[in-house]
């Protein structure tokens, strides 16, 4: 039983024991395993690094074409003098941003120019403005005339229209009497015509003489041969009752029925006038045409004469003043240089690549240019043009050129920058400055 005991209690120790010494060995191992996998990530993160870097290198390798050399160019403006004179004013400096708005950038003065023209002009309408004068003279003259001559008429058809209506008042007094003689001659002829009756019965039955019956028939032919006169005579006074009526009418019209007027007529006068003033209102109105014409050509002169005595020289471009080639007082002649401007919105880039770079690059490709005095200033653009051969061919000529050995084969890219209205303060937008140009190609 001890033995069994003293064993039992044994195994518990050597268990102890055996632990203890098998814990470092374990730790051990574990360190080891830990670096390894430490390593191993470290090794993979590197290759996974140069892989990228592998790719993004053949990437940018192989979609892309850099240049040797490329320069910034720009479009030059020549501002230059209209006309002839002394450069009083100059408001404009190298370096200074200008816009093409209406204060001036110089002033020319010429205290010489002609004025010959506008003299004769002017003496011209001296003249004409006389013989308006003139012509509006005899118009009033004309008018007085007129007036007058319409009093005179007014006065003569009152006149006329009074005098006719008295000839229609005799003529119906006239007309009145004759019917009275007409109806007193109808009363005798029906006084003979019965006498005639009662004679001639009696002288039937013998109780008076024939004779008394003839005497009374001839009574009778007479009373009725005054009817008829007298019913003439009332017909004749009825139609020149009318005739003068008729003439009252007209008068009142301002007519005439009985006669022809002489010239002496103001109604005819009247006319002649109106048609003479007529005629003088359209001589005025043509003078006065010419002379307005007239005028409105001396002041074009003048303002023509003011515009070459004081010219006034704008900027036709917003953009950088680039050189001055005048200063004030200067006598400058007609379309001698004053200054030059930059025109920034026709930038272009000249690139020199080499000529087997060539067949990723055609018109169209876009491209990066980044200057290298900015930093951190990427402008794009786009390829225009293409011209190889720089410095071994002359176009034209029939003789080979020969080409020397190591010879850079270049060909010259330009390439249009986009609108970008971020153009710098102070250094012409960007124009001669030296560029980093990339191409974006697709292989």
């Amino acid at each position: 039983m001890k033995e069994v005991d003293l064993a039992s209690r044994l195994k518990p120790v050597q268990k102890t024991q055996l632990y203890q010494t098998q814990k470092p060995a374990v730790f051990t191992q574990q360190l080891k395993l830990r670096r390894s996998l430490l390593a191993n990530l470290l090794v993979l993160a590197a290759g996974c690094g140069i892989l990228a870097f592998t790719g993004v290198f053949l990437y940018r390798h192989l979609t892309t074409v850099g240049s040797r050399d490329a320069v910034i160019n720009g479009v030059i403006v020549n501002v230059r003098a209209p006309e002839e004179g002394t450069l009083e004013k100059l408001e404009a400096r190298v370096g200074e941003f200008v816009e093409p708005t209406e204060a001036p950038l110089a002033l020319i003065e010429n205290d010489y120019v002609s004025q010959g023209s506008a003299k004769e002009v002017e003496k011209w309408l001296e003249r004409r403005r006389g013989e308006l004068a003139a012509a509006q003279a005899k118009l009033a003259q004309l008018q007085e005339l007129l007036a007058s001559a319409q009093r005179d008429e007014r006065n003569q058809q009152v006149l006329e229209v009074a005098q006719t209506q008295r000839q229609v008042a005799a003529a119906q007094a006239e007309l009145a009497a004759a019917q009275a003689n007409l109806a007193d001659a109808k009363a005798r002829y029906q006084l003979a015509k019965i006498n005639y009756r009662r004679f001639s019965q009696l002288a039937k039955q013998g109780a008076v003489p024939q004779a008394q019956a003839d005497a009374a028939l001839t009574e009778l032919q007479q009373s009725q041969a005054q009817v008829v006169a007298r019913q003439r005579e009332v017909e004749a006074a009825a139609r020149t009752v009318e005739a003068l009526k008729a003439d009252a009418r007209a008068a009142e019209l301002g007519l005439t029925l009985r006669k022809t007027r002489s010239n002496y007529d103001p109604r005819l006068r009247l006319q002649e006038l109106q048609i003479q003033i007529a005629e003088q209102q359209a001589i005025v109105k043509g003078i006065q045409r010419e002379i307005a014409a007239q005028e409105r050509q001396v002041a074009q002169a003048q303002r023509e004469v003011a515009q070459r005595r004081v010219v006034k020289v704008t900027a036709p471009i917003a953009g950088y003043v680039w050189r001055v080639d005048a200063r004030p007082g200067m006598f400058l002649g007609k379309g001698d240089q004053i200054l030059q401007l930059l025109d920034c919105r026709r930038r272009w880039v000249d690139v020199f690549v080499e000529e087997k770079s060539l067949p990723l690059i055609h018109p169209g490709t876009r491209a990066t240019i980044e200057p290298y005095g900015k930093k951190g200033k990427a402008l794009q653009g786009t390829v225009s043009n293409i011209r190889s051969g720089l410095g071994r061919l002359n176009p034209g000529d029939d003789q080979v050129i020969p080409i020397p050995e190591n010879y850079p084969r270049q060909s010259q890219v330009r390439v249009e920058l986009d609108a970008d209205h971020d153009w710098g303060e102070g250094n012409f937008c960007y124009v001669g400055y030296t560029a980093r140009v990339t191409f974006q190609v697709i292989p």
